[in-house]
């Protein structure tokens, strides 16, 4: 099964919003990176002794959701158990702290994109 088709199984609603066959990724959504102290510029945001992990939002996701929503981002990514602790920096990025790794992480903000591009898709119906 390809990426594109595990996306439309597994996050109808956000496949739906978008309907944009070159959106065959998660990266295309959200992009979960390892907060590593070598890299100077990012780790200048988030202290990765305090942050292990930094969730960013492609501009299009924001774009699509709307203000209103994607506003809610925060909180509904802080309320998952998963989630020790969350920074926002402001501009479409988070310092996380968790024990999860990429893939968990990754499937439970989809899950919240999904369960967001639901109530768009209800807003512009």
């Amino acid at each position: 099964m390809s990426e594109l088709e595990i996306l439309k199984r597994d996050y109808p609603n956000l496949m739906k919003l978008f309907d944009d066959e070159d959106l065959d990724e998660r990266r295309y959504f959200v992009v979960i990176d390892p907060n590593i102290e070598e890299e100077a510029d990012e780790a200048d945001i988030f202290d990765p002794t305090e942050y292990n992990w930094m969730i960013f939002f492609p501009e299009r996701v924001k774009e699509t959701l709307g203000d209103e929503l994607f506003g809610t981002l925060f909180s509904e990514i802080e309320s998952l158990g998963i989630i020790e602790d969350i920074l926002d920096d402001g501009d479409d990025l988070f310092g996380v702290l968790s024990k999860s790794d990429e893939e968990q992480i990754s499937n439970q903000v989809m899950q919240i994109l999904d369960k967001l591009a639901l109530k768009r898709l209800e807003d512009i119906s």
